[in-house]
């Protein structure tokens, strides 16, 4: 028996098989960047119209290009597209996303990164608005808790500009230590607890906060707590987030579901495994009557109120 070596998936089967029969995920990893491939996929069960909330652009010749010939092969109407620290060199950063709004602005919107500790990162978050960018993305296991009193100006300046806060939670792979090492700054999980937000949460009621990947496998409990009881929290389901789906399900968590939506958080061509995953995870709980909300109209509703 062989382990799927997609990070998302990692179920087993046979050696006899040329790619993962859950997630489609091939053993022949060249495949990934053939178009042909990516065009032969096929994805049963999806909406007419797809809104992805968590979708990353990395640094590899013609990624944009693909990014748009699959969000047309799977209906993906719109995307957020999640900026990266500077240091983090293997994927797009707020200087080339703005090249991305600047050239599809129908199909994209996207955020901006920012530390809250830098010196200057109320100017920035005031820099970002005169740009047309609402979404800050931000990362808190580089080291810094939300619910300390030091940063209650910047969640204050982002309240006062209307932006949205789109939050790490959840453990965040280990893939980057070689990244991390070349930047000589590591990071560390423990700070991407859900409850660190619950104070700014309360503080800021008009600053809009979404928990990327919802707690993930590890808090996706306390994760479901902050959507549910804060009417300005949110999460997206992109990444771990599918193993926070799986827990919710399984365990029947109580969540308002209205408040959750679906994004890919992988390379271009890692959609059709992705969203195979998220509808196999609907199915074996019965909770397919999900399926529209989160793929699109909660995505199309938080977008209507806050990103237009």
């Amino acid at each position: 028996m062989l382990l799927c070596d997609y990070i998302y998936c990692r179920a087993p089967y046979d050696e006899g098989l040329d790619a993962c029969p859950s997630c489609g995920y091939p053993r022949d990893t060249s495949r990934l960047r053939d178009p042909a491939f990516i065009a032969g996929q096929e994805v049963a069960g999806l909406p007419a119209s797809i809104i992805d909330m968590h979708q990353i652009l990395p640094a590899f010749d013609g990624v944009l290009e693909m990014q748009l010939a699959v969000m047309q092969r799977f209906g993906v109407r719109r995307a957020l597209i999640q900026s990266a620290p500077p240091q983090a060199s293997s994927l797009w950063g707020n200087g080339q996303l703005l090249q991305v709004v600047a050239e599809h602005a129908e199909r994209f919107w996207v955020s901006h990164f920012i530390d809250p500790r830098h010196p200057e990162a109320e100017a920035a978050l005031q820099a970002f608005a005169d740009s047309g960018v609402k979404v800050v993305k931000l990362l808190p296991p580089a080291g810094w808790r939300g619910d300390d009193p030091a940063f209650d100006g910047f969640w204050g300046t982002m309240q006062d500009l209307g932006q949205v806060a789109m939050i790490h939670t959840g453990f965040i792979t280990a893939r980057h230590k070689k990244e991390e090492a070349k930047a000589g700054a590591f990071m560390s999980s423990r700070y991407a607890n859900p409850l660190f937000f619950d104070r700014p949460a309360r503080q800021f009621p008009d600053l809009q906060m979404i928990l990327c990947h919802t707690g993930g496998a590890l808090w996706f409990e306390e994760g479901a707590q902050m959507v549910t009881q804060h009417d300005n929290v949110w999460g997206d389901l992109s990444g771990f987030g599918h193993f926070a789906l799986r827990r919710l399900l399984q365990l029947q968590v109580t969540v308002d579901w209205s408040k959750l939506f679906w994004g890919n958080d992988a390379p271009p061509f890692a959609y059709p495994f992705n969203l195979r995953l998220t509808l196999q995870s609907l199915r074996r709980h019965g909770a397919e009557h999900l399926t529209q909300g989160l793929l699109h109209d909660h995505a199309q509703r938080f977008g209507e109120r806050f990103l237009t």
